[in-house]
């Protein structure tokens, strides 16, 4: 999995996120293998994230390795892997939890996160995530410093569950 680092202004729309594949210098990415250059486009997959506006469908850009032959999803940074749930959505809900604030105000913001969805975030950051930022000394101040901090020292996404390799890619303009 390749991450494109994207600042926290920008929204996280389709619309976006085609930009971002269309203007992407796929020659400049690297694999998690390890080697640069040899990555090309493979094919797509459709993804839904969970909005205020609704729930939107990105189509998400596979790329294909000619060195190690493994295919790889292009995600930005504001997604989560293997989540519906964009990023900035999981941090106001830990945010919350952490404050013992009440959830109402994340979920009056995106209406398509329900308690259920609320509660599966809290679990997964008790169980996966919790005691690793605790151990690092990661806090939830800026998330683009909770993004680089995630990807130096665990080599994954913030909330990224599975175990996949992942490369935070930064020269994204």
């Amino acid at each position: 999995m390749i991450t494109l680092f994207v600042e926290e202004n920008n929204p996280l729309t389709p619309n976006f996120y085609n930009e971002m594949i269309n203007n992407l210098q796929f020659h400049q990415l690297t694999c998690p293998c390890g080697h640069s250059g040899c990555l090309s486009v493979h094919g797509y997959y459709h993804r839904h994230i969970k909005a205020s506006s609704g729930r939107l469908r990105f189509r998400i850009c596979r790329v294909k390795c000619e060195c190690c032959g493994h295919t790889h999803a292009i995600l930005l940074s504001s997604m989560v892997p293997h989540s519906q749930i964009s990023l900035a959505e999981q941090v106001a809900i830990i945010h919350n939890y952490e404050n013992s604030l009440s959830q109402d105000s994340v979920m009056n913001d995106n209406p398509s996160i329900d308690e259920s969805c609320y509660h599966y975030i809290i679990r997964q950051y008790l169980n996966h995530w919790k005691q690793k930022l605790l151990s690092e000394r990661i806090s939830f101040g800026f998330i683009h410093s909770l993004i680089a901090s995630c990807f130096s020292l665990f080599s994954c996404q913030f909330m990224q569950i599975k175990r996949i390799p992942n490369i935070l890619f930064l020269n994204t303009t």
